[in-house]
């Protein structure tokens, strides 16, 4: 009995870390102390690697222009395998079930793949870059 009711207030705890902003279309994360864009774009706008890392540095949204393309260990952080069927923390409003670019490009393929997480298994894994995918900008608060 005493594990799970630790099983439930931890669960509880850890999902208290994300919580959505409605007005801003922002996603804070108290815990690893991010905040994520999450607006109509994360699921209708899709573009190479090379074109993602731009568009989140000179994004301009939620009154910020601190803007970034995740680290991989950054995505990994709202994943959420209890969320069936996108493994992605129920504070997202926005999910599409393919992929999402991280920030890191392979130097073993001289550039030529990049990671990205895949919400559907909640897993990383690594494609070309010139191939078209989602993009969720992040920044620090």
């Amino acid at each position: 009995m005493r594990y799970l009711i630790l099983l439930l207030i931890t669960t509880v705890l850890f999902a208290a870390n994300l919580r959505r902003n409605n007005s801003s279309e922002v996603v804070v994360d108290s815990q690893s102390r991010l905040i994520w864009m999450d607006t109509k774009d994360n699921v209708l706008l899709e573009l190479t690697h090379k074109e993602a890392v731009p568009y989140c540095e000179e994004l301009e949204h939620a009154g910020s222009t601190a803007w970034r393309i995740p680290t991989i260990e950054e995505f990994e952080t709202i994943v959420d395998k209890r969320n069936h069927p996108l493994y992605i923390n129920k504070a997202f409003k926005y999910n599409a079930p393919l992929g999402y670019w991280a920030l890191k490009a392979h130097i073993r393929t001289f550039w030529f793949y990049a990671d990205y997480m895949n919400f559907v298994s909640g897993t990383a894994y690594y494609d070309n870059r010139n191939k078209n995918k989602f993009v969720r900008c992040v920044r620090d608060m």
